[in-house]
């Protein structure tokens, strides 16, 4: 018997890497929209690259069971999905009940929804929340995160 196991590993990498993306620009369009200043806009590409590598459909399960959604990368125990989810401003609000957003809704093509939850959610703790920043953005530079063609 042959071992299968290098062929499914192929074709799991590949439906990954081609899943349904966004390009850089439709990014920081929808950070633009939501008032992002472009002095950040590196450290959310950053962000957004090592979270989803900017696929938007992707819901990885966790070692713990919890699943995070869409190109942000929201996790349902703290960000989305939760009774009592909020669309306003307000840290404690944002901070102890998520989102006011279903999880699946961070998983459609359209991200301004994704953008809007992440920015509150970043206003209210910095990049800290996310460990794709943490492990790889603290600080940002080189081309790969050059937005100025958008």
């Amino acid at each position: 018997m042959h071992c299968l196991c290098p062929i499914l590993l192929a074709f799991a990498l590949v439906g990954y890497s081609y899943g349904a993306t966004k390009t850089k620009c439709q990014v920081v369009q929808a950070l633009r929209n939501q008032g992002v200043p472009d002095s950040d806009l590196r450290d959310w590409l950053c962000l957004v690259k090592h979270e989803s590598n900017y696929v938007y459909d992707v819901v990885p399960t966790n070692p713990n069971g919890s699943k995070d959604y869409g190109i942000f990368q929201f996790n349902n125990n703290f960000s989305c999905g939760k009774s009592g989810g909020t669309s306003s401003t307000i840290c404690w609000r944002i901070n102890t009940f998520g989102c006011a957003d279903t999880c699946n809704s961070f998983t459609d093509s359209n991200i301004s929804n994704d953008a809007n939850c992440a920015v509150r959610i970043k206003n209210c703790n910095s990049f800290r929340k996310w460990n794709g920043w943490k492990d790889h953005c603290s600080n940002v530079q080189g081309s790969e995160y050059d937005y100025s063609g958008c």
